[in-house]
This record gives C-alpha cells, structure tokens and sequence, in this order.
C-alpha cells in the first residue's frame, strides 16, 4: 500500500462544541476566542453521519475533546452513549480540566459507557495551578477524587488518569504529584511540552531554558483526524487557527477527506524528509527534548497505522 492511502483514522478528534473555560500558558486557547475564527456547536446530524461512517472504518479512538473544554457540552454523555452502541470496541476518550467534572457529570458518563477520561491538571497546589491553568487546583483535585470513588462504588470499568504537561514551573512536583495520585489508585501521565505549531511563542521559556527540537518525526497525519463543530478537518490537534483545512465532513465523506491531496502530499514530506511538501505549521512545530519522555521513532509505528481496508 503507497504511504498516502490509508483506509481510515486509527484515532479521531471531535470537537462538539468549541471554547474552554481555562487559560493555560502552553495553550493558545484565549488568541483563539479573540480572533475571528468561527466558534459553535455541532449539529445532532452531522455528529450521527460522522459516527456513522466511522462504523464502516472502526477507528480503535475516539476521542471526544478537540482544542476545547468537552464537558462545557452537557450533551456528552449522550454523545459518549452514540458511539458506544454504534461502535462498541472503540475506546471513547474524553480529556477534560476537570472544572466541571461533578459527581453527577461523572455518573452520567460512566453510565453511558465511556472508556476512558483524563483530568489535565498540572499541580496539586492551588496558586501554581491557577498560574498555569487560569483556576485553583482544590476543585478539581476533590472532583478527580469523587470520580474515582464513585468507580470503586459502581465497580465501573471506567479508566481514570490525571495528566501533566512537564514544563519549568511545575517539574520539581512530578514525583510529588505521582505519589499522591498512586495513593488514590490513580494514574499519573506526564508529556512533554511542545509549541504547538509555533502558536505558543515563549514555549522555549516555559520550558525552562532546555532544549526544544523540531517535530520532524510526526505521526499525527498518519493516525489521527481532528474534526471541528462544524465539521471541518483541520490538519492535526495544534491547528488552532485551521491553517490547514483538509476537507469538510458536512460535504465529504471520512474517507474522501483522510486520502484526500492536501493530506497525501503532507504524508509524503515526512516520509521523504522533505519540508518542502509540509505546511509553514508543521515547520514551526517544535517539542521538549527532554530525555526519556517521547514516543518511539515513527517510522517503527507506521505500519501499524497502515492496516488494510
């Protein structure tokens, strides 16, 4: 199979409605709410035609959040309950900050059959997270807590991860923080910081003075399809400005959209080594080069993502 045809999205971001009520500072997400970008909710029917077609592809992810604040939507558990009765053995994911994570938010969605949620929280003291995250750990803290209380109580099979970005003002708390969540039977996953595109201008200064190195081993057009509220396929999860338009699902089909040119000549400049075939976000995309905190090269991963149709 050539590198640029791929049956289908092994993974899929949607964004049912746009916006996030943090301000975190290695997210662009209040440039975002200034600018003229379009911002809404997505429609019941385009959301069905999209699970839909994604019944015929059977992604192993769906990922029910893109560059927004998914429970801000208190239709998600409905859209949780969708997918899982129309695509079963996918693992539905939802990453959330956790503001709104309430006992009652966390019920619903354990009943409606999610598989998976992941609380961003990037302290456990309240005026380093409000630093960083625009709003107090404390709340979020007691709601992680009660959600994972109400697993124990339910026996739910509902996996629950707390999630750090390591940057220079949170760093020294990791070990700290992992402990702490271990004692409540709760997962810690750290990631590295990134400049998301070159949209996070001081992300060198986040990071501490430490080195950031250029994304050149991307694997997200490989994998992954990111779809806003109305439809529309921005190239990958730190398009925030939808620089790069791949297709439109409210006119296209997935799978016209996932071999569609814009994304094969992409494909084809990571595959080559040839920056000349990818777009001025892919290179200005730079991550921490912290030791011993990324993936695996992606050209090891990418027959995986290639399976047949």
């Amino acid at each position: 199979m050539e590198i640029g045809t791929l049956p289908g999205p092994r993974r899929v971001q949607i964004q049912t409605q746009a916006g996030c009520n943090g301000r975190c500072v290695f997210c662009p997400n209040e440039a975002v709410l200034r600018s003229q970008l379009e911002h809404g909710r997505m429609t019941e029917t385009l959301f069905h035609k999209i699970i839909d077609e994604l019944a015929q592809t059977r992604p192993e992810r769906i990922m029910m959040y893109l560059q927004n604040e998914p429970l801000n939507d208190k239709r998600m558990p409905d859209w949780v309950r969708h997918v899982a009765g129309r695509i079963p053995e996918t693992t539905t994911l939802v990453t959330t900050n956790g503001t709104a994570l309430t006992p009652e938010m966390s019920e619903a969605l354990m009943d409606a059959g999610l598989k998976r949620i992941k609380v961003s929280l990037q302290s456990l003291d309240d005026e380093t997270n409000r630093r960083i995250m625009g709003y107090g750990a404390e709340k979020v803290v007691q709601n992680i807590l009660e959600c994972a209380r109400l697993i124990r109580k339910k026996r739910s099979r509902l996996d629950l991860r707390v999630s750090m970005i390591v940057h220079g003002n949170n760093r020294e708390e990791v070990e700290h923080a992992r402990r702490f969540w271990k004692k409540h039977g709760v997962r810690l996953v750290t990631s590295v910081l990134e400049n998301r595109g070159g949209n996070i201008a001081n992300a060198q200064e986040l990071n501490a003075g430490e080195a950031m190195r250029p994304r050149t081993d991307c694997i997200r057009p490989f994998r992954e399809m990111c779809i806003l509220f109305n439809g529309q396929v921005v190239l990958c999860c730190v398009d925030w400005f939808r620089t790069v338009i791949l297709g439109d699902l409210s006119k296209q089909s997935i799978r016209e959209v996932w071999n569609g040119p814009v994304v094969k000549r992409i494909r084809e400049g990571f595959e080559q080594g040839d920056a000349s075939k990818l777009p001025e976000i892919c290179r200005n995309c730079t991550e921490s080069a912290a030791p011993g905190k990324h993936r695996r090269g992606w050209k090891r991963l990418l027959p995986k993502f290639m399976r047949p149709g």
